[in-house]
């Protein structure tokens, strides 16, 4: 029996109805995005460029919640106000985002009818939370000085850790970022650490990977990354480590990529990747 698809979130629905003809929801939610950047860079400058004031120019009130919200972040209007509120037990790079990814729920018509949090849930919510995740990523790292920062050479470790800094956005947000607007095809790969077992020598494996359209391996989950791989001296010194030629055994086939490897906060990862691996 051929099973039926899940029904597109309400929200989604009422975003697209804004949408231009050929557009995706991504494709919206991005230009509705670059829209509130626009309309407010004259005022707006950055890098840094800090979520607290574009929310201010939105007409949005953020303060730390007073209670615990089991979330990152949440939205609400109240009266005639729209209300931020966010978990300020988080690093500042990733309070930024929350304040970017709440911001984006602004972008939906429907963004009133309801409280938001940042809370996992069924697939449809899942892809409703992955837009606002794209809006926040416009928002956090605006693609004209993003692009400028990053040129069209593949960028190194500490470079990426350096940018993050300047943008003060965490290492994961910022490699995202990079995979995405690079002119040349790379992939970010999220890696855990695991206590090696038995006689095994290699410990970390991939949790996830984020490409460029055009690169061209396919990193799949699970994967072991050898244990003489610069990836694992970047874990064991906790310190951006690069670049390193080295063969990758990907789907039965050799690939030859240049490694670059950056340690993650604990903090910085609700998925609980220990490093952020830049190949390419």
């Amino acid at each position: 029996m051929k099973q039926e698809a899940a029904p597109a979130h309400e929200s989604i629905i009422a975003l697209m109805q804004e949408a231009h003809h050929g557009e995706t929801p991504s494709d919206v939610i991005r230009r509705k995005a670059k829209e509130v950047i626009n309309k407010h860079r004259h005022l707006w400058k950055g890098p840094p460029f800090c979520p607290f004031a574009l929310a201010d120019l939105e007409g949005v009130i953020v303060e730390p919640a007073p209670c615990d919200i089991r979330s990152d972040g949440r939205i609400f209007p109240k009266g005639k106000d729209v209300y931020i509120q966010y978990n300020a037990d988080q690093s500042k790079e990733r309070i930024n985002f929350t304040i970017c990814h709440e911001l984006a729920h602004t972008l939906f018509p429907d963004c009133y009818k309801r409280e938001r949090r940042r809370t996992p849930a069924e697939k449809a919510e899942w892809e409703f939370e992955n837009l606002c995740n794209i809006a926040a990523s416009e928002f956090l790292f605006p693609e004209e000085e993003f692009s400028f920062e990053i040129g069209s050479s593949p960028l190194g470790a500490n470079q990426i850790a350096n940018i993050a800094a300047r943008f003060g956005a965490s290492i994961d947000a910022t490699a995202r970022r990079v995979v995405h607007l690079s002119r040349l095809p790379a992939c970010v790969i999220f890696a855990v650490y695991n206590e090696p077992k038995g006689k095994a020598v290699t410990s970390l494996s991939v949790q996830y990977a984020v490409a460029h359209p055009e690169f061209a391996h396919s990193i799949h989950p699970n994967l072991r990354i050898n244990s003489k791989s610069v990836a694992n001296r970047a874990y064991a010194q906790q310190l951006p480590i690069g670049s390193s030629l080295e063969n990758w055994y990907i789907r039965g086939k050799w690939a030859r990529l240049r490694v670059e490897a950056i340690p993650l906060p604990k903090f910085e990862s609700k998925e609980t990747a220990h490093l952020a691996i830049l190949v390419y």
